[in-house]
């Protein structure tokens, strides 16, 4: 009680000085008015034939935000036109629009889904990305250049057998000035049976993002020492634990080391900071928020796990209760 009489003039104080400042009015504003900003993403990739842009827009009300998230103009542009240029005068090349794209579970699962794509590789130069949206009475603009192909060095092209156990793997690659961030990926693909005798295919995916101070500089290439511990530690936590598995084959490998422009690494930095009140985070594109960059990516597919490398997938303290047998087709 003594604490309660000691605390409670300034209780009656506190809840007289915001009377005060709110006046007589029991309207609280939470959400700020304003027209709609347009969010705009693409990465397009010289190795890839089909290209994506996702357009979307902000939106805000008084209705639960689930309730709006479900409405598909509050979310994407019904007249957008989408399309690239290759310097002045050229001819546009456009994307169209897909809808219906399923969607994994998550906060939003039955948000609406669509993207612009563009089934048509292109080549090394300049483009100048725009988008026209005609009911905004606005057009978007971005330009972006192509990153230059990168040659890996190790693991030597054709590789085919992982040895995931002999810590540490060196991998190195010729560095590009044009370049500001590197990927490492790692995709495991395997068979799950379950005890009733169904089985499915499943696959999960290891990223190892570089930034070029983490990297090994010497002469004209780039080293990364990479530790097979964080590769299992990663299965271990996202390959869920269930009774109901009776064990879990794996069937395929594939590495894929990516090389990103300096403006993607920029946005994807600016993207982790906590504060920006240096640095506009909203990328490249005019008038928008995001960014609209370039990377190459080298493929290695159908990888062969070591028999030594099976065993620390079977065996090891990270992966021994998934469940994972050998693969003696390998």
């Amino acid at each position: 009680m003594k604490a309660f009489t000691r605390y409670h003039h300034l209780f009656w104080l506190l809840i007289a000085s915001i009377i005060w400042l709110t006046g007589c009015s029991e309207d609280i504003s939470v959400i700020k008015p304003g027209s709609p900003i347009p969010v705009v993403y693409g990465v397009f990739d010289l190795n890839q034939s089909v290209h994506y842009i996702k357009l979307t827009k902000t939106f805000a009300g008084e209705t639960d935000p689930y309730t709006l998230a479900m409405d598909r103009d509050q979310v994407f542009y019904s007249d957008a036109q989408v399309f690239l240029t290759e310097g002045p005068g050229t001819s546009r090349i456009p994307f169209y629009r897909e809808t219906g794209i399923p969607r994994s579970a998550g906060s939003f699962p039955e948000y609406p889904n669509e993207v612009y794509v563009l089934n048509q590789k292109l080549h090394q130069g300049n483009y100048l990305l725009t988008v026209i949206l005609p009911s905004e009475e606005d057009t978007l603009t971005a330009g972006f250049t192509f990153i230059n192909a990168f040659k890996v060095i190790t693991p030597k092209a054709g590789f085919k057998r992982f040895y995931f156990y002999e810590d540490p793997i060196l991998f190195s690659w010729f560095s590009d000035p044009a370049a500001g961030l590197y990927e490492i990926t790692l995709n495991l693909k395997y068979e799950e049976w379950m005890k009733t005798g169904e089985s499915k295919s499943c696959s999960v995916s290891f990223i190892r993002q570089l930034n070029l101070s983490e990297l090994e500089f010497d002469n004209d290439r780039y080293s990364y020492r990479f530790y097979s511990d964080s590769f299992f530690a990663h299965l271990g936590t996202s390959i869920p634990q269930n009774v109901a598995v009776d064990y879990r084959k794996p069937l395929a490998l594939e590495l894929l080391i990516t090389a990103s422009d300096t403006t993607l690494a920029r946005y994807l930095n600016w993207f982790q900071l906590e504060i920006d009140d240096q640095i506009n985070p909203n990328g490249n594109v005019k008038g928008a928020i995001g960014v609209i960059g370039s990377k190459y990516s080298i493929p290695f597919p159908d990888l062969i796990l070591s028999s030594r490398s099976q065993d620390s997938l079977v065996k090891g303290r990270y992966t021994q209760k998934l469940g994972f047998v050998n693969n003696p087709d390998w």
